[in-house]
């Protein structure tokens, strides 16, 4: 059972979003006298996928069937400007029509709201809702605890979409001895995980792939915010950067008594350095993840404590052609506690999770055809995913997109082969306006 959560942290939160605001800003104290300029852009798309091979328990072979519009607005004042982003769209596998607010934020100076001298010149803010995100990994990440929507990332919409937003405060201050940016989330904001609405997964309850899926009841919810923070500094060509974060798992991974999926607490802690190497460009991550509702690793509906590593490396090949690799491993803490307490020993994972990761992009025709491959291969699980994408746009006005997302493995309750009916082709058309 412990296995089937821990796999939906690769995965569905909030499909919508709605933005709360409980007081309205005054425009005067943030700087908004003059109005020098703004903007509209924005685009309409039409996507469509479906699966390579059907899945007994979805009765659909669609995977993607979009109609959307998106709309960007910014405006900027003296010391501050207003950003917002809607995508209004249909979703055709669910049938239903969606309004998700990804952007409506103020952000400026904090002398734009209090004159606070010298000092408030080093400290800037941000708040509303927004897309967040910090660390060094390619599709993996260990520090980065911000919202993601894995079924928009394994549907094949727009990578831009991985990436969830939330409703948070964002308060950055740059300073002589370190930069510093610090996040309160109020309402925590889970990730859009795998639950059956889309792909099917594996339970081992039932010993199969199950759908549909669930939603975690209120009273499962954190009622607590979420906070992370970054400090960060360059010294000489190499970044270097502490993480903390105090929260909840992103999915809901864990199980109460009477069998109800609920977030169980979480904190996290790492760091990260990136710097030129060779020919290119080399990170390492680390993170620890305490989880607090655990501590001994004795509990078989909570997932264990983890420490998680990543090591990274990008380099220009040829001219156009860029390659790089990414070696990932989790830890699991307890190990031996959580196999002599386990519910279902045979589906736990190992004690290592051992992941290389495999990125080739080319960009041809004058730039305007950029072909993707990117390889998830576990050495541990003997399963992967491999995800292939080209993109043409002759012209600033349109793109043409296209690909596959593959799923494939040797036993069908590992992270990756449980999807393997998952597996889809997708195309996106999209003109800018």
């Amino acid at each position: 059972m412990k296995f089937v959560l821990s796999t939906l942290t690769l995965c569905v939160g909030l499909s919508g979003s709605v933005l709360a605001q409980e007081e309205p800003w005054d425009m005067e104290e943030w700087g908004m006298e003059e109005t020098p300029s703004h903007r509209f852009s924005g685009f309409v798309e039409l996507a469509s996928g479906a699966r390579l091979s059907s899945d007994p328990v979805i009765n659909t072979e669609k995977t993607l069937a979009d109609l959307r519009a998106q709309l960007q607005w910014d405006k900027d004042f003296d010391a501050s400007g207003i950003k917002f982003t809607a995508d209004f769209y249909y979703d055709g596998v669910l049938d239903q029509t969606k309004l998700q607010v990804r952007e409506l934020v103020l952000q400026g100076s904090l002398n734009a709201l209090v004159d606070l001298g010298d000092w408030g010149k080093k400290l800037d803010v941000k708040v509303g809702q927004q897309i967040l995100t910090w660390g060094t990994g390619d599709y993996v990440f260990l520090n980065d605890l911000f919202a993601k929507d894995f079924q928009s990332f394994f549907a094949g919409r727009d990578d831009d979409y991985l990436k969830a937003p939330s409703f948070s405060a964002k308060v950055s201050g740059f300073f002589d001895w370190a930069n510093v940016d610090l996040v309160i989330t109020p309402k925590f904001t889970p990730d859009n995980y795998i639950n059956g609405d889309y792909f099917s997964f594996f339970s081992p309850l039932a010993g199969t792939n199950i759908a549909p899926g669930f939603d975690v009841s209120s009273p499962n919810k954190p009622s607590s915010p979420e906070y992370a923070m970054r400090i960060y500094k360059t010294i000489g060509s190499t970044e270097y950067a502490g993480y903390a974060y105090t929260g909840a798992h992103k999915s809901p991974a864990s199980f109460t008594e009477f069998g109800e999926p609920y977030f169980s607490t979480l904190r996290v802690y790492g760091a990260s350095a990136i710097t030129p190497f060779a020919n290119g460009l080399l990170n390492i991550e680390m993170a620890y993840y305490d989880s607090t509702d655990d501590e001994q690793g004795s509990e078989p509906l909570v997932p264990n404590s983890q420490i998680r590593w990543l090591l990274g490396y990008e380099q220009e090949l040829v001219k156009n052609l860029t390659a790089s690799a990414q070696l990932y491993v989790e830890h699991t803490n307890d190990f031996d506690a959580l196999r002599a307490n386990s519910l279902a020993p045979e589906f736990d994972p190992n004690r290592s999770r051992v992941l290389f990761t495999q990125r080739f992009m080319y960009r041809v025709m004058q730039q305007t055809l950029t072909l993707n491959a990117f390889n998830f291969y576990s050495t541990s699980d003997e399963d992967g995913y491999l995800k292939l994408s080209a993109d043409y746009s002759p012209v600033d006005q349109w793109q043409l997109s296209s690909g596959f997302n593959l799923f494939y493995g040797k036993e069908q309750f590992s992270f990756f082969k449980q999807f393997e009916d998952a597996s889809n082709a997708f195309v996106r058309f999209k003109y800018y306006y």
